[in-house]
């Protein structure tokens, strides 16, 4: 794990990023967002990352981390993801928007919700079409930020374009800093039967390097373990 982040994006343009799902709340408080992963909110305890890795040492589980920041609750993991998963996303949108990042093994999503629909999911620099009903505020500015020089990824393009919608800046001393955090052994964690996912949300596609919807997605957080870095808007 480094200690400083030189420059907000470069974590995500690097090979040291295996996973992380970042889900953006407005409209919720944090005790009701760690609720809405299935988690105890009141056995939730605030640590740096440093006490919760000593804690809850990497191992099959979620390990959530909460905070709010401006007029957003955000949850940041970087384990196995349960806010990817379909059951969470519906509950955390159903009265509330929701803008969620997810990168894994080399692809990039994001997805925007709003009072229990999807609006927006797409993987940046693809060519299919977002799923959901719109308006596509964030594919919109993701296509924006393909071209700048200094965010030469699709990951770094999306986490420009994210930052300036939220319009909040994300630090690394944020995220590895006190935050509510709630950790969620394999046998309380979301089926994905368990409920279907938000409205809007079409059947995704099945191969990686094309779009790839809600459930896929969860099906590669699965796969992935330990991010490394963090970031703040540029």
């Amino acid at each position: 794990m480094v200690d400083r982040v030189p420059v907000w994006w470069e974590w995500a343009q690097s090979d040291l990023m295996p996973t992380f799902c970042l889900n953006l709340v407005r409209g919720l408080s944090v005790g009701e967002v760690v609720a809405a992963y299935g988690a105890d909110a009141e056995r939730a305890r605030l640590l740096s990352a440093a006490e919760a890795g000593t804690l809850y040492p990497m191992a099959a589980g979620a390990l959530l981390r909460v905070g709010q920041l401006g007029g957003w609750t955000f949850c940041f993991e970087d384990r196995e993801a349960e806010g990817a998963k379909p059951g969470v996303l519906a509950r955390l949108c159903e009265h509330s928007e929701v803008v969620r990042l997810f990168y894994a093994v080399g692809m990039t999503v994001v997805e925007r919700l709003g009072n229990g629909r999807q609006l927006e999911c797409f993987e940046p620099g693809q060519h299919h079409p977002p799923q959901g009903s719109g308006p596509y505020e964030l594919y919109d500015a993701v296509r924006a930020e393909l071209p700048n020089p200094q965010a030469s990824s699709m990951t770094g393009a999306a986490l420009r374009a994210v930052a300036r919608y939220a319009g909040i800046e994300i630090l690394w001393e944020t995220l590895t800093g006190p935050l509510q955090t709630a950790y969620m052994p394999d046998a309380r964690r979301e089926s994905l039967a368990l409920t279907p996912p938000p409205p809007g949300c079409s059947a995704p596609l099945a191969d990686l390097g094309q779009f790839i919807g809600t459930l896929d997605v969860m099906q590669s957080t699965e796969e992935a373990e330990n991010l490394r870095d963090g970031w703040t808007l540029g």
